[in-house]
């Protein structure tokens, strides 16, 4: 049975926190065997519902696929609850099963077949990759064993030698080393989401083989130029020409399942300012609903569905609490309901709130 130990599995948390903010578990005794318990439950849900003895996480709604950012999550949250077995299995699954490609990155998408895993396409997913190398550094923060820290700087080293594309704004994220950057090299395609802000700040203190943080402060940029009138969410996919961002012509324009992780990010992050971003998302369409933000047409601003999961209503639920003060619902702690990707949110929201935004906790906590 998993035993959650709160002083170290939660300092990955606690190292995303500012000097100033004062983590949960200093205020209320009743707060913290609270959150442990809701975390051990909901860590035993998803290991048991989305990851495989061999350690393969699955995304049940793609097509019992995995993928490098499946994976990735899986062993950041490994580590944040200080399971450092479960870390070990996804890890090695991970560096078995996905490190097939000529250089040290993942293939982002394995299927599972009756004769074992396949990769399914080599081409990588930045995001993917950058979470695997955060996990590797914060492994070797937890516990540390050297061979992890050392396995993140190869990872981030063919990152920025081979996803680093230089734009009038500077450094950019190509999302995978194949297919995003047009033949005259005029246009590259972006993803704001693949900005995974905590990560590149902790990326920035261990490795030096690019200038993450002006890597992160480039990611901004992107994010800030890409919301405009009506709605100002931001496109899942931009195209960056020169100075100009547009709604990537390659893709639906739309605010979608990608970019709902960009607001998540920004509350991770150590910046005062991007933590004030995050909060901003909380007064754009659909962030007040309820029944969860909507996907919306980035042009017209048009609602199409709502995202109803409950990972992705907790993000917006977070954003509301950290602008307004309003108080987390408790039906948002539901567990063993929603697929991998919606639970994976959900519990990175939760932790969220646990070390950074303890204000957000109701009372029936």
């Amino acid at each position: 049975m998993l035993r959650l130990c709160m002083t170290t599995g939660m300092a990955l948390f606690l190292s995303l926190a500012p000097a100033h903010a004062e983590p949960v578990f200093g205020a209320s005794a009743r707060s913290k065997e609270a959150v442990s318990l809701w975390l051990g439950s909901a860590w035993r849900d998803y290991t048991s519902r989305h990851m495989t003895p061999e350690g393969a996480v699955i995304d049940d709604a793609n097509e019992g696929i995995s993928h490098s950012e499946g994976q990735g999550y899986g062993m950041v949250l490994a580590v944040a609850v200080d399971d450092r077995e479960t870390f070990k299995l996804i890890r090695d699954y991970t560096y078995e099963n996905l490190q097939v490609r000529k250089d040290h990155l993942f293939a982002w998408k394995v299927l599972h077949t009756p004769e074992g895993p396949n990769v399914a396409d080599t081409n990588n997913a930045t995001d993917g990759d950058l979470l695997i190398a955060w996990a590797l550094i914060e492994a070797y923060k937890n516990w540390g064993d050297p061979e992890d820290l050392a396995s993140a700087k190869v990872v981030l080293a063919d990152i920025a030698a081979t996803l680093l594309q230089q734009t009038a704004l500077g450094p950019v994220l190509v999302p995978g080393s194949d297919g995003f950057v047009s033949g005259d090299h005029q246009t590259v395609t972006v993803n704001p989401s693949y900005w995974v802000y905590p990560a590149l700040e902790t990326i920035a203190e261990f490795d030096t083989s690019a200038n993450w943080g002006e890597v992160a402060v480039v990611g901004e940029d992107v994010l800030d130029l890409s919301q405009r009138a009506p709605s100002y969410l931001p496109p899942d996919w931009v195209d960056i020409g020169g100075l100009k961002l547009v709604p990537s012509d390659k893709f639906t324009p739309e605010f979608g399942y990608n970019a709902i992780r960009v607001p998540l990010y920004l509350a991770l992050s150590r910046n005062a300012l991007r933590v004030k971003k995050a909060a901003d998302f909380s007064t754009l369409r659909g962030f007040a609903d309820p029944r969860g933000p909507s996907v919306t047409q980035i042009v017209t601003g048009e609602p199409k569905s709502v995202m109803g999961g409950i990972g992705f209503r907790a993000i917006a639920a977070l954003t509301r609490c950290m602008d307004k003060a309003e108080p987390f619902p408790s039906e948002l702690l539901q567990i063993g309901t929603d697929d991998y990707y919606s639970t994976t949110l959900q519990i990175f929201t939760i932790l969220a709130i646990a070390e950074r935004y303890p204000q957000c906790l109701s009372p029936e906590w």
